[in-house]
């Protein structure tokens, strides 16, 4: 995988991540939850380390933990994705409900849910080629949850690209 790839795909699962606290916390500010995450993803990590911030070499004390898990670039496009995605969410959610037939938003799971926003926020207003998005999109749902969830994923964002690619 190319350097570019692949801190775009590192922006997509922590924006998705991110994506997926905000809509289990609905009432909390854009700005509250990605520092919360932050400060959370770098808790874990250290945690999973073994180590405490008193550990941790002078210059790393000096930087935010958002500066210490990701690059500014990652940082930056994850961040872009989760702001634009909870500032148009009404719309996302509307747009997609229309491609998932016999379904309503709520009663997808949480993940599927999550991807969609992200996937469609991309397609739409970024104009991420389709074929990347749905790709990255199965490939984030099947990680984050099951087989299932990707085949599901693909179906209604492949129903979305088509008719986007005719307009």
């Amino acid at each position: 995988m190319d350097a570019p790839t692949s801190k775009r795909r590192n922006g997509r699962e922590w924006a998705l991540q991110m994506i997926v606290q905000a809509d289990l916390n609905p009432f909390v500010d854009a700005e509250k939850i990605l520092n919360h995450f932050w400060e959370q993803q770098w808790s874990f990590a250290q945690e999973a380390k073994g180590k405490e911030d008193n550990d941790l070499d002078e210059m790393e004390r000096t930087l935010q933990p958002s500066e210490r898990l990701a690059t500014s670039a990652v940082r930056e496009f994850a961040e872009a994705i989760v702001r634009g995605v909870l500032k148009n969410i009404d719309d996302l959610d509307a747009l997609i409900a229309t491609y998932c037939e016999n379904w309503s938003l709520q009663r997808l799971g949480v993940i599927e849910r999550c991807v969609l926003r992200l996937a469609f926020y991309e397609i739409r207003t970024l104009k991420t080629p389709a074929p990347v998005v749905i790709n990255e999109a199965v490939d984030l749902a099947k990680y984050f949850s099951n087989a299932e969830s990707g085949a599901f994923v693909n179906g209604v964002l492949d129903r979305f690209a088509k008719r986007e690619a005719r307009n």
